[in-house]
């Protein structure tokens, strides 16, 4: 039994509506799921202002980050097949990697560098706290369309963390490496491990690395935030896209396409501890276990964290071994709930799973650098939570 007023999330749909939609965006659409059932859809804007086509319910977005949960959830599976331990040393698993080294100081011509405290391991990468940025690596990103992703690995083996691991949490390409460690256990792509494993049963059916040509009539146009200009302007588009071509490498940290739909299926699929629809996917002790708090006593982000991680928005956010968890309302100053499981994509996609209400909300956009990130979230969780009654 749903105790969501649709009458008062009809007020979500609105305030989209007035206070973003099509200045600030050019379209977004937002999903609510109560108890596995879906309670309100909303949809309003354009998926491609210069074609005049409007977001639908098929359209399908550039999920980013988003493909981090079900990275991670892929690293898990194989945990519970005995094919890997989150203890284990990475170097277990790229031994290019057993001589990695710690930034100092200098610069690129005149680096000091020390070995690291303690050698990283899986957990560091599930959580961030490699030592690893994005930063770091951007020399090689406009490259890494052309290179392997042992040839990546080699790159960076050359490249200094910039702390040891487990000192801090700094979001990173972590989810990416682990996706080159699942390609190396399993001895498949990452697209084929992430189809066998959790999207066919799941029935996701619209989430891809790739487009295929079928479908680029319903892939959104992406656009990126303009500071100079105090604009948006087109980024990526969808008919002349790098997604409807083969990619090299599968980016476990960045690498999917989905739809509000498809992305829900997953959300689901963690409400309901690991099964749907009499499939189980993965245990529910591990599920668990993977949206729990993993930093130590207690942390959260802005305690541990560098970067824009440790500024006042991640009071009383912790993080597990996929995504954001609440740890304590109060200190985050919101009424979301405590172990509310969460995190977004670089062009202003979001979703969370709230165990304790049992509600599930998918929120698809396609902006880059959207500078009212923060405040869009925010009001999402408010107008959302704002309707139970």
């Amino acid at each position: 039994m749903s105790n969501i007023s649709v009458n008062r999330l009809e007020k979500l749909g609105e305030y989209l509506s007035e206070k973003y939609i099509p200045e600030s965006l050019p379209g977004c659409s937002i999903l609510v799921s109560q108890n596995n059932e879906e309670v309100y859809y909303f949809q309003t804007g354009m998926r491609d202002n210069e074609k005049n086509k409007p977001i639908e319910r098929d359209t399908i977005f550039r999920i980013y980050s988003m493909t981090k949960p079900i990275t991670s959830m892929a690293i898990m599976i194989l945990m519970e097949r005995g094919l890997i331990k989150i203890s284990d040393e990475v170097e277990k698993y790229i031994p290019e990697w057993k001589n990695l080294s710690v930034y100092q100081s200098g610069d690129s011509n005149n680096k000091v560098t020390t070995p690291p405290k303690r050698k990283m391991i899986i957990h560091d990468l599930l959580t961030h706290r490699s030592g690893l940025t994005y930063d770091q690596y951007s020399r090689f990103a406009n490259e890494s369309e052309n290179l392997s992703s042992d040839e990546c690995i080699k790159i960076l083996s050359d490249i200094p963390l910039m702390f040891s691991p487990g000192e801090h949490f700094n979001y990173s390409i972590s989810t990416d490496i682990l996706g080159f460690i699942i390609e190396r256990i399993s001895k498949q792509s990452l697209a084929d491990f992430f189809s066998e494993n959790i999207l066919n049963p799941l029935e996701m059916k619209d989430t891809s690395f790739q487009i295929l040509s079928s479908k680029i009539k319903r892939f959104s146009s992406c656009y990126i935030y303009d500071s100079s200009a105090n604009r948006y302007i087109l980024e990526d588009d969808s008919n002349n896209s790098k997604y409807s071509k083969i990619q090299k490498i599968n980016w476990g940290g960045a690498g999917l396409t989905s739809t509000i739909d498809d992305y829900m299926k997953f959300c689901n699929l963690i409400q309901n501890n690991g099964s749907i629809k009499e499939k189980n996917i993965i245990g529910s002790n591990t599920l668990n276990y993977m949206i729990y708090n993993q930093l130590e006593n207690g942390k959260d982000l802005f305690k541990i964290a560098k970067g824009k991680w440790s500024k006042s928005p991640f009071k009383g956010i912790g993080y597990s071994l996929a995504g954001s968890v609440v740890i304590d309302p109060i200190a985050n100053m919101s009424t979301r709930s405590i172990g509310e499981f969460s995190w977004g994509g670089a062009a202003e996609t979001l979703f969370w799973v709230d165990k304790k209400e049992n509600i599930s909300v998918v929120f698809m956009a396609q902006m880059l650098g959207f500078p009212k990130d923060q405040n869009l979230k925010d009001d999402l969780r408010t107008l959302v939570y704002q309707s139970i009654i």
